[in-house]
């Protein structure tokens, strides 16, 4: 093995344990630490609730497709 290819993976391996520490620092600063669900903590939606949200999405994106299309043409 060459000595750049020895040199590269040395650099490598240096980093990553740079990026470890960084994580457990952050996960002591009470950041999201790795592994654990970003949004673990959501309440079940009923079906009225996802109705009004289905709804609400759907006419966004229709106001945005008539904003495009006006900008289009």
């Amino acid at each position: 093995m060459s000595k750049a290819v020895a040199a590269i993976k040395a650099e490598i391996a240096r980093k990553q344990a740079e990026i470890d520490a960084l994580k457990k620092a952050l996960a002591a600063l009470g950041g999201s630490p790795a592994g654990s669900p970003g949004r673990g903590n959501r309440k079940p939606r009923s079906e009225a609730q996802k109705r009004k949200i289905s709804a609400a999405l759907k006419k966004a994106w229709a106001e945005r497709k008539k904003a495009e299309r006006k900008a289009a043409g």
